[in-house]
């Protein structure tokens, strides 16, 4: 009876070692740099490589680019996928099988009717991936460290003299020093060390840290969404190269800059005009987070002795915050005072209405796409959150968590109308959809929309379409939506009410 016990407690244990065994080919929850292959179409299209795949919960997810900006959506595992960017080459967040072939669809406009297009993808992962990504990828899994992160350096020769005290950000910091040096912080881990005009590199510097020459005026901007800010202290002067092309600014001093061929376009982030990067003698290629899924591009930057700074406004939690940033390019561009007081106007902006005369109303925002799906966005979204803090209700879809990190949401129609039917406000997004010319043509878009209650009443806006380059703004726009929910205006800055 006890050898017979004793076998069966060494077979229990050889079972819990074969699962504890099976259970380490999977992979570990995280971010990684995987190896992309494309296969089909006319084999003209590819999509970069490497790009980030996230695992969560065992479930893993990745964010691709397109050579295109013309995929309109994506068909996967039998489930439609849309865009999670307005602007650029099309991206996507779609799941993954790592290490096999998928079959997935890709429908393109780019012929003169769209075409849904069989594509087979393969998301690799080696090992050397594995270790890099962990040190270069952006993620927020270390979210308990960053306040650490963010805490004044030691140099030696240099008297530490003070922090700047933000008032929203939590993703930056700028640290003081004797001599006019300046230590910028941000919470992805990386240091800029600001040297003033004239001025050399301490004797002992930790060799992760990134130095900045003063002045800063010949610059490569990848980051379309600071352009506001430099707008903002009137230093748009600085820059000349653009990440994007003319016609793609709504800004107007970009735009002017760029008719006068002062401002250039240099190449998106992806595939940037290195020869004219030297021509132009860049010093600072300021990038979004974007660059980090194309870790040879910013290499290559760095080769050429241009120091590469990656804006991470997108992650604060508050509008404010990513607000706050003009900060920061006050700090590089040596307009500080400006700097100041653009944030002081804008946060006046948001606290200048009565709290008492938040009214509560329940807004739904969203945009038809030509799958005929509505595009909208969820209660994590910058803009949701300026219609809380604007005294709006904002609605979402009850799956509003969904499968991504992404803010945006793609559901039916008949979905939409589950939740959006009763909003008092509706506002229709002109980022990713041209508007619809009349309250009428909107009606007509969808058979569901007229049983909507504010269509009814005639309480829909819509967005100005320059409104995704003005986050610098983020105070005007909840003052703007303010006047929308409260006072229902018939026209803003930023909103236009559709009639």
């Amino acid at each position: 009876m006890k050898q017979k016990q004793l076998l069966n407690n060494i077979y229990i244990l050889l079972l819990l070692i074969s699962i504890c065994l099976t259970g380490c080919g999977r992979i570990s929850d995280g971010d990684y740099a995987a190896s992309v292959r494309l296969e089909g179409g006319s084999g003209r299209a590819y999509i970069e490589s490497p790009c980030n795949v996230t695992v969560k919960n065992g479930q893993a997810s990745a964010r691709i680019v397109w050579s295109s900006p013309h995929y309109d959506y994506m068909i996967v595992g039998g489930k439609t996928y849309n865009p999670v960017n307005t602007e650029g080459n099309s991206e996507f967040e779609i799941p993954v099988e790592i290490g096999k072939d998928m079959q997935v669809q890709a429908d393109t406009v780019a012929m003169s009717e769209p075409h849904l297009i069989d594509y087979t993808i393969r998301f690799d992962i080696n090992d050397d991936s594995v270790d890099n990504s962990k040190a270069d990828i952006d993620t927020t899994a270390a979210a308990a460290d960053i306040q650490a992160s963010l805490d004044a350096p030691t140099f030696d020769g240099l008297d530490y003299i003070s922090t700047d005290e933000n008032e929203y950000a939590k993703c930056f910091a700028i640290h003081r020093y004797s001599d006019g040096f300046a230590c910028l912080i941000v919470n992805d881990g990386r240091k800029y060390l600001l040297l003033p005009e004239g001025k050399n590199v301490p004797e002992k510097i930790d060799p992760n840290t990134i130095v900045l020459q003063k002045p800063l005026d010949n610059i490569y901007l990848a980051a379309s969404a600071a352009m506001c800010h430099f707008d903002a202290i009137s230093a748009v002067d600085n820059i000349s190269l653009s990440g994007i092309e003319k016609d793609d600014w709504y800004i107007e001093s970009a735009k002017k800059r760029m008719e006068s061929g002062k401002l250039i376009y240099g190449g998106k982030y992806s595939a940037p005009d290195y020869e004219m990067m030297v021509e132009k003698n860049i010093d600072l290629a300021v990038e979004s987070t974007m660059i980090l899924h194309t870790p040879k591009v910013q290499e290559k930057i760095e080769q050429l002795d241009i120091p590469v700074f990656i804006d991470r406004s997108s992650y604060e939690d508050s509008p404010l915050g990513r607000c706050e940033w003009v900060k920061v390019y006050g700090l590089l561009t040596e307009k500080e005072d400006e700097a100041a007081s653009s944030f002081s106007e804008q946060r006046q902006f948001a606290e200048s209405f009565d709290k008492a005369e938040m009214t509560g109303k329940k807004v739904a925002f969203f945009s038809l796409n030509s799958n005929h799906q509505i595009v909208t966005r969820k209660k994590n979204d910058y803009l949701a959150k300026m219609i809380e803090l604007a005294g709006g209700t904002y609605l979402t879809a009850s799956d509003d968590l969904g499968e991504t990190s992404s803010s945006q949401l793609t559901i039916s129609t008949e979905a939409f109308y589950d939740y959006a039917s009763s909003a008092d406000i509706i506002i229709y997004n002109t980022a990713i959809e041209d508007a619809p010319a009349s309250l009428e043509k909107l009606i007509g878009m969808d058979m569901t929309f007229k049983n909507f209650s504010a269509m009814q009443e005639g309480k829909v806006w819509c967005t100005d379409k320059s409104l995704y380059q003005y986050a610098n703004e983020a105070g005007k726009i909840i003052y703007d939506l303010h006047e929308i929910v409260s006072n229902e205006v018939d026209s803003t800055d930023f909103f236009y009410k559709l009639k």
